[in-house]
């Protein structure tokens, strides 16, 4: 419960710490790409926009390995049950 309490309060903490210097950096920035690709917008934005997609690109890096893994699993648990002698059929039955 501690725990629960304590990540709510360090969250709170930064999503005031967060609004506030949004609130006090209004200002336009420009983010300038390759091939003349622009974009101007408040900061606040650009900010947030970099914390989503990197939120999301880890995710999906996650999300790859967590497969992965699971694809090992699956197969582990096959090679176990046929080293166990379960689910192989007799011989001449083919």
């Amino acid at each position: 419960m501690l725990k629960k309490v304590t990540l709510f309060v360090v969250l709170l903490g930064i999503g005031i710490f967060g609004v506030t210097v949004a609130v006090k950096n209004p200002i336009e920035v420009p983010l300038r790409y390759y091939f003349d690709l622009a974009w101007e917008g408040p900061l606040v934005i650009a900010l947030l926009a970099a914390l989503v997609i990197g939120f999301l690109l880890g995710l999906l890096t996650g999300l790859f390995r967590v497969l992965a893994l699971r694809r090992e699993l699956r197969r582990h648990r096959v090679e176990q049950t046929v080293s166990q002698g379960v689910g192989v059929p007799p011989p001449g039955s083919s």
